[in-house]
């Protein structure tokens, strides 16, 4: 879960919920797009596997407050990846595809397009990350051979969905490069730029089907500390009321 301080408090997006605003801006997404429909599954499914944290989510024990995904225990982050993978490829194996190499890209600097991006505990445990992505790798051909899908054409999707997924933590206000002015690689060696407008966000070029795009961020607000065990804190997010925080996204004027 994505869980931004907010004081005395801390506001808490599911990572389920992010997925599927994700989902959102692949159905938005303007031109035509190979495979679609995998696509759409792969967006709004890629992070399926963190229901099971979600579930029973822990209170981080360096500071006492509910954990965010990025401080999540390695070996966990791997086992809900992998749950993900098995899940999505049940459904449709080329989204299941893509979330594999999601998932692989997260400790890889998404494929060296996000170099700056790191997991604080990963360092901790090179070589179960080195393990995990070597196993995900190790699929990639067999399975892009068997669904008769090129290279080209599975790179392309696997940089559409790095898009889906950092606007939405964007939106979710959980990209760890924070609020500042961000790049995101599209394919055909192009670049969308976001800045802060407000409390909504600038995208250029503009890359939706609609003249502007809203979205409703669903919210949860709990105390950010003062937890007696992990089952307290699942109790608050459980009783915490779901609210929807707007994001407007828009073109450059």
């Amino acid at each position: 879960m994505i869980v931004r301080p907010t004081g005395d408090t801390a506001e808490v997006v599911l990572q389920v919920d992010h997925a599927v605003i994700s989902g959102q801006l692949a159905e938005a997404w303007a031109g035509d797009v190979t495979a679609r429909d995998s696509l759409l599954v792969a967006a709004r499914l890629h992070d399926i596997g963190w229901r099971h944290w979600e579930a029973e989510p822990r209170i981080n024990s360096d500071n006492g407050q509910p954990t965010n995904f990025l401080n999540v225990q390695i070996d966990e982050h791997l086992r809900l990846y992998r749950l993900g993978i098995e899940e999505v490829a049940a459904v449709d194996p080329y989204a299941g595809l893509l979330v594999s190499m999601h998932s692989a890209g997260i400790y890889t600097g998404r494929y060296g397009t996000q170099p700056a991006l790191k997991l604080t505990r990963a360092p901790d445990v090179q070589s179960l990350v080195d393990a995990f992505v070597a196993e995900q790798e190790a699929r990639y051909e067999a399975v892009r051979d068997g669904l008769d899908v090129s290279q080209d054409e599975l790179w392309r999707n696997y940089l559409l969905l790095q898009v889906f997924d950092r606007l939405s933590l964007r939106v979710c206000l959980g990209d760890p490069a924070g609020p500042g002015p961000m790049e995101i690689v599209l394919p055909d060696e192009q670049t969308l730029h976001i800045a802060a407008d407000g409390d909504d966000q600038t995208v250029a070029p503009w890359p939706f089907a609609v003249d502007q795009l809203t979205i409703e961020v669903p919210t949860r607000t709990i105390p950010l500390t003062g937890y007696a065990d992990d089952e307290a804190l699942r109790i608050a997010l459980e009783q915490a009321e779901v609210e929807h925080r707007t994001v407007t996204l828009r073109p450059v004027s």
